[in-house]
């Protein structure tokens, strides 16, 4: 009945009205936790400030941004369970799965994200979605190149 208009897929640093206002809530909630003497105040912090790396500067693909959440999940269960939760415990390891994140994205051939254009050689043929390749299974492969690592440092058993 209606036709929809075809999304144009974009590259580079992006922001919109709503990722203000996301900022500012979380800002709130963060703000009003910290008050409340809440751990979760700095998660919040660690999450929402993630979030908009990985949306609006590298823009990351679902199921990366997905991987580093369990792998938050883990790491500040880890703590939790040994009784030492603390921020800079968490963020120790979680920035190297944050860099580990954005450095696989960067060299992906459907990076888009801020600094797309001198970095992706594959980038034009990305926005006019020709590159298709087989990013499922790429991704597949780097999700056990995560798995394999966390085995290795005695994170999962």
């Amino acid at each position: 009945m209606f036709d929809q208009p075809p999304n144009l897929r974009t590259w580079g640093f992006r922001f919109f009205v709503t990722d203000a206002a996301a900022i500012g809530l979380f800002i709130i909630a963060a703000l009003g936790l910290r008050q409340m003497g809440s751990p979760l105040s700095w998660m919040l912090a660690i999450v929402a400030g993630h979030f908009f790396l990985f949306c609006n500067v590298f823009r990351v693909r679902r199921s990366f941004e997905l991987g580093w959440a369990v792998v938050f999940l883990l790491n500040t269960g880890a703590w939790l369970w040994f009784g030492n939760l603390d921020w800079l415990h968490v963020l120790a390891c979680q920035l190297p799965v944050t860099a580990a994140v954005v450095f696989a994205e960067l060299r992906s051939r459907q990076y888009h994200g801020i600094g797309a254009r001198r970095i992706n050689p594959a980038l034009e043929a990305y926005l006019e979605e020709r590159v298709t390749g087989d990013l499922k299974k790429a991704d597949r492969k780097w999700a056990r190149k995560v798995m394999t690592l966390l085995r290795q440092r005695s994170l999962l058993s």
